[in-house]
C-alpha cells in the first residue's frame, strides 16, 4: 500500500515573515506551495513549490491553488496577502476567513461601524473624501491631538499623530499616498491609554489562546517598535482584555485564526485601534516561541488545514523576552563600517540580531520617512530588563549605520 498522499499548504508570500510559517508546515509532513513577486524571495528555495506571482493578484492566486488543489492557504504578518489568502479560503472550501470578513477588517471605517454597533469602544472616526469635509470631520473627533491613516492600508504607512492645526494638510496628503486608487483617509481621536498588542487564535468562535504584549514606542515612529513579554498587566485586567478580545473579533465576524490586535487600555475600558486578521509582525512568533515555548506557526498550519490548534498553543515556560526592531530616519543609501552588530552577537542574552539592510543601497523595507534595518530579541530576568536591553542593543546597532534622506 502506497502512503498517504501529504496535505498541500499555500503559503502567500515568501518573505521574511513567512519563512518560520514554510518551515513549520514542512515539519509536520506538508507539502509546501510559495507564491511570491520576487523569485529569490528567502522562503521560495524552503517551499517545495515556488511561483513568482505577485501576492495582490488574487485570481492568480485562486488560480494556481485550485490547479494544485491545495488544502490550507495562511500569512503571516503581510496585510497584502490576506485578500488571496481569505480568496482561495472560499474558492476551495477551507478553514479561514472568508473575504466578506476580510473586507470589513481591512477596511478600517468598516471595522470601527461593527465594532461600535455592537457596544464596544473605539476611537471617535470620521472619513474625508475631500478638503470641504476636514474641519467637520475635526470637530467630530474631539479636535487636536488626533489621528490621520488612510482607510486600507497597513504596517503604518501613512498614519501620523497630527498635535495641531499646522500638520493636518501634509498628513493628510501623505495618508492619500497610500490610500490607493479610491481609497479615503480618515481622521480619528487620538487615544492616550496603555498601548497593548494581543495574538490571539480563535477556533470554532471561541478564542483558545492570547498572548497579551506590552507595546514599546520610540519617538515620531506611530507603530510599536518592540514588544515584550509576559505582560505586565495585573491577572483580573490581563483576563478582561482577552475578554474584549474575543467581543472585537465576534463584532467583525471572525471565527477561525489567528488574529493580532493593536489596542489602548484607558481606565476600564479595552479600545480597539486595529485588528489584522493573520499572524502578527514584528518578531511575535519569535517572541511568543522564546517566552512561552508556544510555536504559533505550527498552530496557524494546524487551523488552516482544518485542525483544532490548542494543542500546540499550551504554555510550557515563562522565561521574559523583548523584542525591537532596528530602524533609522531616511530612506536612501544605507552606510555601515564593518559589522555595526559585532559587539552584541556574543551576548548571552541576544537569542536574535538581524540586519536586513546590505550596505551602500537603501533599506528594502521602509514605513514612510523610516527605514527598517533588522530586529533583535533578548532575555532577562524581568519584562522590564528585557526591554531596557532591546532598546539600548538597537540604539547602539542603528548609531553605526547611517541612512541618507
Amino acid at each position: 500500500m502506497s502512503p498517504p498522499k501529504p496535505q498541500r499548504v499555500l503559503v502567500v508570500g515568501a518573505g521574511p515573515f513567512q519563512v518560520d510559517l514554510i518551515a513549520r508546515a514542512r515539519a509536520l509532513g506538508a507539502e509546501v506551495v510559495a507564491v511570491d513577486r520576487l523569485p529569490d524571495a528567502p522562503g521560495m528555495a524552503l517551499a517545495d513549490h515556488a511561483f513568482p506571482i505577485n501576492i495582490v493578484d488574487v485570481d492568480a492566486v485562486v488560480a494556481l491553488a485550485d490547479r494544485l488543489q491545495v488544502d490550507a492557504a495562511l500569512t503571516a504578518a503581510s496585510d497584502a496577502a490576506v485578500p488571496a489568502v481569505s480568496a482561495v479560503v472560499e474558492a476551495r472550501g477551507l478553514c479561514g476567513i472568508p473575504p466578506s470578513v476580510v473586507a470589513v477588517c481591512r477596511d478600517k471605517l468598516r471595522t470601527f461601524e461593527a465594532v461600535r454597533a455592537a457596544g464596544l469602544p473605539v476611537p471617535e472616526t470620521r472619513f474625508v473624501g475631500g478638503p470641504a469635509e476636514v474641519e467637520a470631520a475635526v470637530q467630530a473627533v474631539g479636535g487636536f491631538p488626533l489621528v490621520v491613516k488612510p482607510a486600507s492600508a497597513a504596517g503604518g504607512r501613512g498614519v501620523a499623530v497630527v498635535p495641531a492645526r499646522a500638520g493636518l494638510s501634509a498628513a493628510i496628503e501623505r495618508a492619500r499616498q497610500y490610500a490607493g486608487a479610491g481609497g479615503g483617509v480618515l481622521l480619528q481621536a487620538y487615544v492616550d491609554g496603555r498601548s497593548v498588542g494581543v495574538e490571539a487564535f480563535l477556533w470554532r468562535g471561541q478564542v483558545v489562546a492570547a498572548f497579551v504584549l506590552d507595546d514599546q514606542y520610540q519617538p515620531l515612529f506611530v507603530s510599536p517598535v518592540g514588544h515584550s513579554l509576559p505582560c505586565t498587566l495585573d491577572a483580573a485586567t490581563e483576563a478582561a482584555v482577552v475578554r474584549d478580545v474575543a467581543a472585537f473579533a465576534a463584532a467583525v465576524g471572525i471565527t477561525d485564526g489567528p488574529l493580532n490586535f493593536d489596542l489602548r487600555r484607558v481606565a476600564d475600558e479595552t479600545v480597539l485601534i486595529e485588528i489584522n486578521p493573520r499572524l502578527g509582525g514584528s518578531s511575535i512568533t519569535e517572541l511568543v516561541r522564546t517566552c512561552y515555548g508556544v510555536d504559533l506557526s505550527e498552530a496557524a498550519v494546524l487551523c488552516a488545514l482544518g485542525r483544532d490548534p490548542s494543542p500546540a498553543l499550551a504554555r510550557q515556560r515563562v522565561q521574559p523576552v523583548a523584542s525591537r526592531l532596528l530602524i533609522a530616519r531616511g530612506r536612501g543609501r544605507v552606510t555601515m563600517v564593518g559589522d555595526p552588530a559585532a559587539g552584541w552577537r556574543q551576548h548571552e542574552a541576544v537569542r536574535a540580531l538581524r540586519l536586513s539592510v546590505p550596505d551602500s543601497q537603501p533599506s528594502p523595507l521602509a514605513v514612510d520617512e523610516w527605514s527598517l534595518l533588522g530586529s533583535c530579541l533578548v532575555v532577562a530576568p524581568t519584562p522590564a530588563d528585557a526591554e531596557a536591553l532591546a532598546e539600548r542593543l538597537a540604539a547602539d546597532v542603528v548609531a553605526a549605520i547611517t541612512v541618507e534622506p
